[in-house]
């Protein structure tokens, strides 16, 4: 897979999460929420039916949060340290989105479903089903399929205003189709597992192994210095041809077999791999009128001012204030 586009979008999605983390939690610890049955008009009912927290347990009576050698951090401290840390960017965040909302109608911008599911796609190529995307999504960053869909609707329609002034000829957007064929062209990708050793010999006993019937997991195990990958087979997932993160020699042996096939000895940069074939996966090029709309867009971004410009362009537009 293409992973620095995976990395970038990881990296924002990471940004969103801690905001959307940082927002529930000021929120759960603000004052409403440190002592509810202050602001419960049937607080003085549920008291009289024996409701209220007990006095002995400190805890909730102090609004405090976590202890560490018996010294209480309260909640109050928590709640102000994430206001300090992350308050700014969860406001702008949520300012940005109502200066998104309202120039959208006002241009009356909007967003087909075939526009998020193709972005959706894009996001999770690579990921052997969509599944596991947000499965992804939801262990590492926190982040449910609301969640992501919501990202993708405010940047797809932020990339929508800001390309609304920019002026494309058809010449330059089929200029731009044939410079860049690698976007648009077919892919192959193939899903890889390997075992990668210190000497050339000890990947050649890995080939009489398999040759003889071994397991490729178990000897992975047994074998690999890749201890990202040794417990899981060897595992690489699926990868495209000209991943600049593999080392291409081995990419180019990998593209001559065919699927559960293995080669090696091969010369990569952590010593000698072993590698097998699990799958070949062909992605069909972009073509019609998806093609164009695509080289389009992407053309007129290069050509536009930065997203976080047509933020704070917004954001004046709309008289964005922060209440001291």
């Amino acid at each position: 897979m293409k992973k620095y586009g995976v990395l970038k979008a990881v990296v924002v999605l990471q940004a969103i999460c801690m905001i959307v983390l940082s927002v529930a939690v000021i929120v759960k610890l603000s004052p409403f929420s440190d002592d509810p049955e202050k602001h419960d008009p049937d607080s003085e009912t549920k008291a009289q039916a024996g409701d209220t927290p007990s006095d002995s347990d400190p805890s909730r009576s102090e609004g405090i949060a976590a202890t560490v050698g018996g010294f209480p951090i309260t909640a109050a401290e928590l709640a102000d340290q994430l206001k300090r840390q992350y308050g700014d960017n969860v406001l702008r965040t949520l300012m940005v989105h109502k200066a998104i909302d309202l120039e959208a109608e006002a241009q009356q911008l909007t967003l087909s479903s075939e526009e998020e599911e193709r972005e959706l796609a894009a996001m999770m190529d690579g990921y052997d089903s969509e599944e596991v995307f947000y499965e992804v999504m939801k262990e590492q960053l926190g982040m449910t399929k609301s969640d992501v869909e919501e990202d993708v609707k405010y940047r797809l329609l932020l990339e929508k205003i800001a390309i609304l002034t920019v002026n494309l000829s058809e010449v330059e957007i089929e200029n731009y189709i044939a410079a860049h064929p690698e976007q648009f062209a077919d892919r192959l990708r193939l899903h890889l597992q390997w075992i990668v050793t210190d000497t050339k010999n000890e990947a050649s006993d890995v080939l009489d192994k398999l040759a003889a019937g071994d397991s490729f997991e178990q000897l992975a195990l047994e074998y690999s210095k890749d201890a990202n990958t040794s417990g899981s087979g060897g595992d690489l997932g699926l990868i495209d041809l000209d991943d600049p993160f593999y080392d291409a020699d081995m990419l180019e042996e990998a593209g001559r077999l065919q699927t559960g096939e293995s080669t090696g000895p091969i010369k990569v940069p952590e010593g000698y791999a072993v590698i097998r074939v699990l799958e070949r996966q062909k992605t069909e090029g972009l073509t019609g009128h998806v093609l164009y709309d695509t080289a389009r867009k992407e053309l007129a971004l290069s050509k536009a001012k930065p997203l976080s410009e047509i933020e704070d362009d917004l954001l004046k537009k709309y008289n964005a204030e922060i209440t001291p």
